[in-house]
């Protein structure tokens, strides 16, 4: 916020696209990258509490703009399909908007990543005509993974040196 009170308007330079770029290829690369689990169809992916760390940082607009580069790229490369562009999204617009809504940003970064992960299998129920159970269970070590995560991954993105955090704001 600026001194009179008004939301600062996020202006759009070098230093931002650059730093938007980057957060875009990271989240690129770890939405490739799965922990496997020993639940079938539980494995944990990384971008997941990244994407949560990266919504508190930037701000909604920003993150929902890096997000759909990325899916964009995944798409181009052949790494995912529409389906996991529609689950990313669902994850996306439900952790973002939670964050972006909720006043307690440490509850909201470890709720948020469950919370768009329940959302996302939820859709994912719907398109493919499957029972909303057993996708919820094998979701379960996956959002326990990602609320404990992001906080870890929280404490360091607040150690990100100051100049970068004001071009994220």
């Amino acid at each position: 916020r600026s001194r009179n009170g008004r939301k600062k308007r996020t202006q759009i330079n070098t230093r931002t696209i650059t730093m938007d770029s980057m957060f875009t290829a990271i989240l690129v690369i770890l939405g490739m990258i799965k922990i496997p689990s020993v639940i079938p169809g539980a494995e944990f992916q990384l971008s997941a509490p990244y994407a949560v760390c990266l919504a508190s940082l930037v701000g909604f607009g920003r993150y929902l703009g890096i997000g759909i580069c990325a899916s964009i790229i995944q798409l181009l490369l052949g790494t995912h399909t529409i389906y996991n562009v529609i689950v990313a999204m669902v994850f996306r617009i439900v952790a973002g908007l939670f964050i972006e809504f909720f006043p307690n940003k440490k509850v909201s970064i470890i709720l948020s990543g469950p919370l768009g992960t329940a959302s996302a299998r939820i859709v994912v129920s719907f398109l493919l005509h499957v029972s909303i159970a057993p996708l919820m269970l094998a979701a379960i070590p996956g959002m326990i993974f990602t609320a404990l995560t992001a906080v870890v991954l929280n404490k360091l993105f607040s150690k990100i040196p100051r100049y970068v955090q004001e071009v994220a704001v």
